[in-house]
């Protein structure tokens, strides 16, 4: 459906504000670094009007509405928890799905998602929509998490008991981590110009950021993983014991991020 910026329910001070979990602390803080450079390098003007689609707990969309203090920010998310406007007059909060409900055309000068995209069976049918959400010239930025690391993982725990994750992942939500790996074929077939593609790798073990995320995973995924036997009860326990580990290294998930302008 298509409704009016104002028609969306609107986040307001009296919500209450939960507490950021950790695992998505570690997520975000081994994330907004290259988020904050990819986004900088589009050149966010003062006056630009943004919107952040699952935004989390609000880091980029604040680091946003600081960067364009004429402009706007809507920041949006199906859960609001931690996300909040509070201290940031020209941003703005909503829950929105964004699989059902609409933007009108036009509204954006940059649309920014992480670890959206991936997670939605509609993906295809959803960016073409949101596409048409951005200005002549505006800005499409996606990151997305992208499992082929973990599959050359040496550690044979910890890549069985990942890469079947994944799968159960994408069995009961739909997600799709192999889908990143075929950037910038998406943004391309939507017409956009001046693609560009980049993307990072993380490192798990020794408590690293993204360990702690993953480490979450794998024990709040184990027991479905065992239910569908795909690995054992042992091989959960060990595996998500090792991203606490010091001496262990091995590859995470990789980030990629693609980018590109809607024709002028």
């Amino acid at each position: 459906m298509t409704a009016e910026l104002t028609d969306h329910e609107v986040a307001g001070q009296s919500e209450t504000v939960q507490e950021t979990p950790a695992w998505l602390t570690a997520l975000r803080s081994a994330l907004d670094p290259n988020s904050k450079r990819r986004l900088e390098a589009l050149d966010p003007k003062p006056d630009w009007h943004s919107l952040e689609i699952g935004a989390g707990s609000g880091s980029t969309a604040r680091w946003l509405a600081e960067r364009c203090p004429q402009g706007k920010v809507v920041a949006t998310d199906i859960e609001l928890g931690s996300l909040s406007a509070e201290g940031f007059p020209n941003l703005e909060v909503r829950r929105h799905d964004v699989t059902t409900e609409d933007f009108p055309e036009a509204s954006f000068d940059l649309i920014y998602a992480r670890y959206v995209f991936s997670h939605l069976r509609s993906r295809e049918e959803d960016l073409a929509r949101i596409v048409s959400w951005l200005k002549p010239g505006g800005w499409l930025l996606l990151e997305e998490p992208a499992q082929f690391p973990v599959e050359s993982a040496q550690d044979d725990d910890y890549r069985e008991v990942s890469l079947a994750t994944l799968e159960q992942y994408k069995e009961q939500v739909g997600t799709d981590l192999t889908w990143p790996r075929t950037f910038p074929a998406p943004l391309v077939n939507l017409g956009l110009e001046e693609i560009g593609i980049d993307g990072d790798i993380s490192v798990v073990g020794a408590g690293r950021p993204m360990s702690l995320f993953w480490g979450e995973a794998i024990k709040g995924w184990g027991p479905i993983v065992v239910g569908a036997g795909t690995a054992t009860e042992e091989q959960v326990e060990r595996a998500a014991a090792k991203m606490y580990q010091d001496d262990f290294y091995d590859l995470g998930l990789a980030t990629m991020a693609v980018w590109g302008r809607r024709p002028a």
